[in-house]
């Protein structure tokens, strides 16, 4: 219960930032329809598809997770952005490989399929049982992801080691 108590302070407090809206009934009583269907959905997915623990700890993990994904990402965007703007120095390297996937709940690979995709430069096109196929542009961001960090932290969220 307390999981989704924070869901729905976390998912209006992003609402209302994002929005600007703050004295519109309207636009508010909106605001509070989406807030409320975006719980009952994580709430049904959470149901079928829930992490090994909830509440503090997994706040916690997720706390060291989303500003770590960040900076990957603005890595990449500088990454890409070199080979958009200085191609002959910075020359793309197309490469798709499978990886092995250390995230197990579908939850976690979920995840980290759509942080391969989030970071510029890299798809996730495929995920097979414990296998994940996946594009790069740069063969370096290929080697970052097999050398598993994103794997691992992923892995965490979801309470292994």
């Amino acid at each position: 219960m307390p999981y989704r108590f924070l869901l729905i302070i976390a998912l209006s407090i992003f609402w209302l930032l994002l929005s600007g809206y703050w004295t519109n009934p309207l636009i508010l009583g909106l605001g509070v329809a989406s807030v409320a269907l975006s719980t009952w959905i994580a709430m049904r997915i959470e149901k079928k598809y829930a992490f090994k623990d909830k509440g503090i700890s997994i706040l916690m993990r997720q706390h060291t997770f989303w500003p770590w994904l960040l900076i990957e990402i603005v890595k990449s965007n500088i990454a890409v952005l070199k080979c958009i703007w200085m191609p002959k120095t910075y020359p793309i390297s197309p490469i798709i490989r499978q990886l092995k996937m250390k995230p197990k709940s579908n939850i976690a690979r979920t995840l980290y399929a759509n942080s391969i995709t989030l970071t510029p430069g890299t798809v996730s096109i495929e995920v097979r049982d414990e296998d994940i196929l996946v594009y790069a542009l740069l063969e370096d961001a290929m080697k970052d992801l097999e050398g598993g960090e994103m794997g691992r932290r992923v892995h965490k969220l979801e309470g292994g080691n």
